[in-house]
């Protein structure tokens, strides 16, 4: 077998710390997911991230093994510098004795940005930087640059334009709930809206078999109006509730099962502002299932970057409610991919195609 030249082997080991990087990718919250590849002579190790974000990929590959100044370190994402509740994995690289270390991103988290490099440099070891940004990095950095959520948004719709059936609760196929499911265990968080909360009482957790994963959940109801029976639902205690009601008693009744948050809902920029909360409380992506109401204030708001319509094959005509089929055509815009289902059809819309990409992120300050 021919040797691959040097350029050739970096590439493989940066593709591999990338593909490492897809195996906890939406488990390791409230970090993202990186991979690592620890190359010394003829012997080569692998590590990413944690579980629940413990322990980090650098320092699981390097903890256990002596000095490695011949070894090269790979990484799907620029080393973390700081402490929290994992150790820096610039300070065992340092210690390791490392001297090169190959990158595929930046790490855009204020702990991280630009001081990574700073401390290498003096450090005398090498860190140099590929433009290869793994999906998981990528959502990580969207959200570090811009101090707010990646934001999905997910709503189903009949053949004509409804999103809500009289009789029916669930109208879509048992495919197209799982890839509901789906979009919600790549989430760290969830958000709905008044109505789903009190129309649908839903749990709101990811139903996919063999996976545990807890969700936050969000919640705007701006008035506290909630039916009783809500209270009953385990799955929904300790959500937060984004609010600005005035009314005592109500406030001391709801803290005890939820999370109040309130906030000045006549503030044009409310969408921001809740995504911002959601930030601060350390969530970094969420998945919009509100209803039509909700999905146009975030998507008139220009803060959506993926949408996703479900439509099923069936119309619902005089049992159809909140026809959305309107609203939807007005944004002129084309499906970026089309997912055929047996009974449903996804439209795939990314951020070009609906409001926001990278190049804006610079105007919300």
């Amino acid at each position: 077998m021919p040797k691959l030249k040097n350029k050739n082997l970096n590439n493989y080991f940066l593709n591999l710390s990338n593909k490492l990087s897809e195996i906890n990718q939406f488990e390791t919250f409230p970090n993202p997911c990186v991979g690592a590849v620890l190359v010394n002579k003829y012997d080569v190790k692998t590590s990413c991230t944690g579980k629940k974000g413990s322990p980090h990929a650098e320092y699981q590959l390097l903890k256990n093994k002596g000095k490695l100044n011949k070894s090269l370190l790979y990484t799907s994402l620029e080393p973390c510098c700081h402490k929290a509740k994992n150790p820096s994995c610039v300070d065992i690289i340092i210690k390791k004795k490392i001297k090169k270390i190959y990158t595929n991103s930046r790490d855009f988290d204020e702990r991280v940005k630009g001081k990574t490099q700073k401390i290498l440099n003096k450090n005398k070891i090498k860190i140099i930087y590929k433009k290869n940004e793994p999906n998981s990095s990528f959502v990580h950095n969207i959200s570090s640059r811009v101090k707010i959520p990646y934001v999905v948004t997910k709503i189903a719709m009949s053949k004509d334009g409804f999103t809500k059936h009289k009789k029916k609760k669930i109208f879509t196929s048992v495919n197209a709930l799982k890839f509901a499911h789906l979009q919600r265990y790549k989430s760290d968080s969830i958000l709905i809206g008044q109505k789903t909360l009190n129309d649908d009482n839903p749990k709101l957790n990811s139903r996919i078999n063999g996976i545990e994963k807890k969700i936050k959940i969000f919640i705007i109801n701006r008035h506290l109006k909630i039916n009783p029976k809500i209270l009953k639902n385990f799955y929904l205690k300790n959500a937060y509730i984004f609010h600005d009601c005035k009314d005592i008693s109500k406030i001391k009744k709801f803290n005890k099962f939820f999370k109040l948050i309130n906030i000045n809902f006549s503030k044009k920029d409310i969408c921001l502002t809740i995504l911002r909360n959601v930030y601060q409380l350390g969530y970094k992506k969420i998945l919009i299932e509100g209803g039509i109401y909700t999905l146009k204030s975030f998507l008139n708001a220009q803060l959506v970057n993926e949408l996703y319509i479900v439509k099923n094959k069936h119309f619902f005509k005089k049992h159809g409610l909140l026809k959305a089929s309107k609203f939807i055509n007005s944004l002129k815009i084309m499906p970026d991919e089309i997912i055929s289902l047996e009974d449903d059809t996804i439209l795939k819309y990314k951020p070009k195609y609906v409001y926001r990409d990278n190049t804006k992120y610079r105007q919300i300050k």
